[in-house]
């Protein structure tokens, strides 16, 4: 019984509780009710202003730095990606320093590769000009091919060459492209006159783009998911064709996609989403969510250190010379991405510090794989919860005083916006953006301050005006 009573006493103490503060809302309500309308209206003026600086990126310096930090407070390690690495070391001794690279040697590391069973094999590495080794990289290419093992190599782009470089194009942030080029179509995809690998690797291996656009403070968040070229195929009747950025082709190619069912995944894009499927169901589907322009935000997991990975590409090709490469490694069903850094000018600054190209690609590529892209609240969906929090934070403010108000809002309602946001971009990696709700609350509270202190003045002039009547009557009289 004694559990039962404690139970009965709980439901009393509720009832009260909820009773109480009913009856405590409805009195203030109906002594304040004349400004209920108003208030509501001005939470209804401060979302949509806020929502709308939010949309506009006003927000953005605030909201990168704890963006940022999330980044680093949600790293994990990478299960699906390895890095294999051609270093300053390796790119001296072993390809004596020449560019183009060896196709000999290349052609040495893809059969290498596919002797230890990799899943992709991905190459971060332009391959577009012709040497007079290409013939054994085709012959490497083509073992991986009967062995079931994709090859995916780097889209050379070429942009439009008719276009003079304004000094206003938004595009000059681009980094370290701010020399090419660049057109956009109407909905805001970056165009380009062509794309391919090369001429000699065309219909072998499937292959995307690659163009890192920063941010303002020289700091990438943001990839293109794809780009678009002039349309020179007369299959499609379009002006322009969607091609792939590196990382989505290499995820096509772990579908199993070849590039011509990528091209009509791209084509097929709804609801800002590309569904990656695998034709012989091997896998999942695997959906891309895309942002403003075609882009996706990865979710870093961070550098080389986050990644199962080889530095020493010597060693391991001499092991597969002589046979001595163990059945079993870090390669084994897993995409392989190759690339150098060498190049000093391929590194630039993310959320969760400096990196070479390669490493971005691999944090990409691993953010699609593992579903885990950063997906924001849409201009809609934040619109609402808004101005449903625009009007929370009115009727606080009908409520209680303006000192306790926005004490309130910023103890109890911000706190709560915050923490529901954070958890949300832990667990499911979806962003509300909480910098208007704060926002909000402090430009209600200067409305409200600033009323007060118009009713001040109202009531001090109204006295002073009082004054002089009486004064001026005083004077009527006497005389």
């Amino acid at each position: 019984m004694k559990p039962i009573y404690h139970l009965y006493n709980i439901f009393l103490l509720t009832k009260r509780f909820l009773t109480l503060a009913a009856k405590f809302i409805f009195n203030n309500v109906s002594l304040y009710r004349r400004y209920l309308v108003r208030a509501i209206l001005i939470g209804f003026a401060i979302s949509v202003t806020v929502t709308t600086l939010a949309w506009i990126g006003y927000f953005r310096p605030y909201q990168n730095p704890l963006t940022n930090f999330l980044h680093f407070i949600t790293q994990k390690k990478a299960h699906d990606v390895v890095l294999l690495f051609i270093t300053e070391e390796e790119y001296q001794q072993g390809f004596h320093g020449i560019s183009p690279l060896s196709r000999g040697r290349l052609a040495e590391l893809v059969n290498l590769m596919v002797k230890l069973k990799a899943k992709v094999i991905a190459l971060d590495i332009d391959l577009s000009d012709l040497t007079s080794q290409d013939h054994k990289l085709s012959d490497a290419f083509g073992h991986a091919s009967a062995a079931g093992i994709p090859i995916v190599l780097i889209g050379n782009i070429k942009p439009f060459e008719d276009k003079p470089h304004a000094k206003d194009d938004p595009f000059l942030d681009l980094r370290p492209y701010t020399d090419e080029r660049l057109q956009t179509t109407k909905d805001g995809f970056i165009l380009f006159e062509n794309m391919n690998p090369g001429p000699q690797w065309v219909g072998k291996v499937i292959y995307g783009g690659n163009l890192f656009k920063l941010d303002r403070d020289w700091v990438l968040r943001m990839a293109e998911g794809f780009y678009m070229i002039k349309n020179n195929n007369l299959k499609y009747k379009l002006p322009y064709l969607p091609v792939p950025s590196f990382p989505v082709a290499i995820v096509a190619g772990y579908q199993g996609m070849s590039q011509e069912t990528l091209m009509e995944a791209l084509l097929n894009i709804q609801d800002n989403k590309i569904i990656l499927s695998s034709p012989k169901r091997s896998h999942g589907d695997i959906t891309i969510h895309l942002v403003k322009g075609g882009r996706v935000i990865p979710n870093f997991i961070g550098n080389y250190e986050y990644f199962n990975r080889e530095i020493n590409l010597q060693r391991l090709l001499e092991e597969y010379r002589s046979n001595r490469v163990e059945g079993e490694t870090i390669f084994k069903d897993k995409i392989v991405i190759i690339g150098g850094t060498f190049d000093k000018t391929d590194f630039h600054m993310t959320p969760v510090g400096r990196m070479s190209g390669m490493e971005i690609l691999a944090n990409i590529t691993q953010s699609i794989i593992s579903g885990s892209l950063i997906t924001p609240t849409s201009f809609w969906k934040a619109f609402v919860i808004q101005v449903i929090l625009g009007i929370a934070v009115a009727f606080i403010f009908i409520l209680f005083s303006r000192f306790w108000a926005t004490l309130i809002c910023l103890v109890a309602l911000v706190p709560s916006v915050v923490m529901a946001s954070l958890w949300s971009f832990s667990s499911s990696h979806y962003w509300f953006d909480f910098f208007p709700t704060i926002a909000g609350v402090m430009l209600y509270g200067r409305i409200i301050k600033a009323e007060q202190v118009l009713k001040k003045v109202k009531h001090e002039l109204e006295i002073r005006l009082g004054k002089n009547e009486q004064a001026q009557n005083v004077t009527k009289d006497k005389t």
